[in-house]
């Protein structure tokens, strides 16, 4: 054999172990930018967030459209737009927060009759997640359970 042909004949294997690696960086060139994360947060999600409280069950749906950065944590909505929304009562605000310090999913929203909805989660094991349900509304407290779920 030829000596000169041998170190070609040597590489020939290590080319094939580059085809995956080259696969994957040009698919990921062709894809774009990922979604911003926070948690179990993803840009794009909807959750579906429900539970019995106060002798009735709730159930809501909260779009992740974007994620700021706010005082406990990242949000789905910046903190001026929450202190807002739950100042004034607006029905059918939701957000939705992870605090990574403290490893809690919160998702709060303002029901039709204004009514202000939390569902905290601590542990985030595997969905649906499993939490309490408060509910205040007209100076009154009650609690509950609730679940969430990524669709």
């Amino acid at each position: 054999m030829n000596l000169k042909v041998l170190p070609a004949l040597l590489a020939l294997p290590l080319l094939g172990a580059c085809a995956p690696l080259a696969s994957l960086l040009a698919n990921s060139e062709t894809e774009g930018p990922r979604p911003r994360t926070a948690g179990p947060l993803t840009v794009g999600q909807t959750w579906t967030v429900s539970g019995p409280v106060d002798g009735g069950t709730v159930t809501q749906s909260v779009n992740i459209t974007d994620l700021v950065d706010v005082a406990d944590g990242t949000a789905s909505v910046n903190g001026r737009d929450q202190a807002d929304a739950f100042s004034t009562g607006r029905a059918g605000f939701t957000i939705a927060t992870y605090d990574g310090v403290r490893r809690t999913l919160r998702f709060d929203w303002i029901g039709e009759n204004g009514a202000a909805y939390t569902c905290r989660i601590t542990t985030l094991l595997s969905q649906p997640y499993q939490g309490e349900l408060t509910l205040k509304t007209g100076g009154r407290t009650a609690t509950g359970t609730c679940s969430a779920v990524s669709n």
